[in-house]
């Protein structure tokens, strides 16, 4: 029922009540016949003014109500670019028109963020799939080779074998990468004590083969004094990894890999990994920690992964109220730096 019809069946129901009340003083003998007539005539002509006067005077509002109905069906439809309406009065109607001009920009908003979401992980996917395609026809085609005797000589056996095995580790790194991104949309912690000192060693000790077939030279550095605290473990576990990955997947084998821990003022701690690798361009850094954005000049045949792993980082970083920078010189190497409160 509209509002109209409402106003209008409420008058009538008091022009009723009002020659019904005249009518039981007339028979309690208060008004003679006369009386009676002029009153009830008096009291009907006065109801139907003010009718006129109350739907004259709501009218304006009963169109801004139905102006919202109709924003409120293309809303329903899934049509969200409507215009807030010029709604001054009267003041409920006011706030709930912001209040509803709020909703729709909030809805927007979301299904702006929804969408994009979309469209990184459909970027993420034909990137994985583009990946993958590098280290399955490698794998088949020397398979292949192997299986057939192209490949016969010992010195092309044994590359071959070592393409093999390099191939499969990309792939795993693959994996790896995934898995980590799947869980990193957990939102809970697992909190623990952790003292960096043990904490660091089993993580570099994963990195002594390759460290020793590389050549390579890891520098700690670590503030002993830093106390035991609470934090999640796996986590910084995770995001500690990422960076060591990263520096020694973008610098030449036999380069130095530093790690600094320091104690900084307001109880923060700070980890940084330094490389003298190849760097990153000052136009790519704002955009590296992105999930689907990839750095052409990485994209080699060596580096493997999927480019996770900063996004990933970064991810874990926010989980644990913490930050991480970048400072990387083109050509020269690259330091990132994880910066997170100790409780």
């Amino acid at each position: 029922m509209s509002i109209r019809k409402q106003l209008f069946y409420a008058f009538i129901v008091s022009i009723l009540i009002t020659t019904l009340f005249v009518f039981v003083l007339y028979k309690l003998m208060w008004f003679n016949v006369h009386q009676t007539i002029m009153l009830t005539l008096g009291s009907f002509i006065s109801s139907m003014i003010t009718m006129i006067i109350a739907i004259f005077l709501l009218a304006p509002t009963i169109q801004k109500i139905e102006q919202l109905n109709i924003q409120t069906q293309q809303i329903a439809q899934g049509n969200f670019n409507i215009e807030s309406l010029p709604i001054t009065s009267p003041k409920e109607l006011k706030e709930l028109n912001v209040s509803f001009t709020m909703m729709v920009a909030k809805i927007q908003a979301q299904m702006a963020h929804i969408q994009l979401e979309q469209d990184e992980k459909i970027a993420m996917i034909q990137n994985l799939a583009h990946d993958l395609k590098t280290p399955l026809a490698s794998i088949k085609s020397y398979s292949e080779g192997l299986k057939d005797g192209i490949i016969h000589d010992t010195e092309d056996v044994a590359s071959a074998y070592r393409i093999l095995i390099t191939q499969t580790d990309r792939l795993s790194q693959m994996f790896d990468d995934l898995t980590d991104l799947i869980a990193v949309n957990r939102t809970d912690q697992l909190q623990a004590t952790i003292n960096m000192d043990q904490l660091l060693i089993p993580v570099l000790e994963s990195y002594q083969q390759q460290l020793t077939t590389e050549n390579r030279d890891l520098q700690l550095n670590i503030d002993h004094t830093i106390p035991p605290f609470q934090q999640d473990k796996v986590a910084l576990e995770r995001i500690i990894t990422n960076f060591i990955d990263n520096a020694l997947k973008f610098s030449a084998k036999g380069s130095p890999i530093k790690i600094d821990v320091n104690s900084l003022a307001n109880k923060q701690l700070a980890i940084s990994v330094t490389d003298e690798g190849i760097g990153i361009k000052e136009s790519h850094v704002p955009h590296i920690f992105n999930r689907t954005y990839r750095v052409e000049d990485s994209r080699n045949k060596s580096t493997g992964g999927t480019g996770l792993g900063l996004y990933i980082a970064r991810t874990l970083a926010e989980r644990i109220d913490g930050e991480i920078k970048v400072n990387s010189i083109f050509s020269r190497g690259t330091t990132i730096t994880l910066t997170f409160p100790i409780k």
